[in-house]
């Protein structure tokens, strides 16, 4: 197991976080689903972000606070892309929270299981459910006090958000399966922890 106690794991949180916000990046410039909408002060869009695997592969090696760690730092690209760049301060300071998150239940879940890997698909998908439920409140808590947004328009876009990441929980918790099986990813994991 890694640990933030060394420099060694603080390596590794860097490298994850970094993988995160070039995972971010790539997957949102090559999948936007939704251009860029303004809605009053602020602007909305939807894209593809796949940067939870980098947190996934932390939180599997390292555990929920180096997961939490690296959702944290590595959510920087996101926040910037559908909060701060945008003009959603809400977003831009709650994405990398609410990645966090994840990162931390991820590490929790990941932890609790024995083998299998098709149980990382399923690990993957609850380990979600902390930052929906954070993304939840923000929208539709937040978002229209603060912003001014009708609570109709604040409750479909929460919900198109939410419905876009547990796909891509999916598809990531699917990559995950795939990776803990192969053997060069083990000898990481191996040599991470020795």
């Amino acid at each position: 197991m890694v640990s933030i106690s060394t420099s060694k794991g603080l390596s590794f949180v860097a490298l994850m976080a970094a993988l995160g916000n070039v995972l971010s990046y790539i997957s949102i410039q090559l999948a936007p689903l939704l251009p860029s909408i303004p809605l009053g002060p602020v602007s909305f869009s939807l894209a593809l972000d796949l940067s939870h695997l980098a947190t996934f592969i932390a939180a599997l090696l390292g555990g929920p606070v180096v997961g939490g760690l690296t959702g944290l730092v590595g959510g920087s690209v996101a926040a910037f892309e559908f909060g701060f760049s945008k003009g959603n301060i809400v977003t831009g300071i709650g994405l990398p929270l609410g990645k966090a998150l994840t990162g931390v239940a991820a590490g929790i879940v990941f932890n609790s299981l024995r083998n299998g890997r098709l149980k990382l698909v399923a690990a993957a998908v609850i380990s979600y459910i902390p930052e929906a439920i954070f993304t939840w409140v923000l929208f539709v808590y937040l978002f229209p006090p603060l912003l001014g947004f009708p609570e109709a328009l604040a409750l479909a876009v929460a919900t198109q958000v939410i419905v876009k990441a547990f796909v891509e929980m999916l598809i990531l918790g699917s990559v995950m399966a795939y990776l803990a099986g192969s053997k060069g990813f083990q000898a990481f994991a191996r040599s991470i922890s020795t």
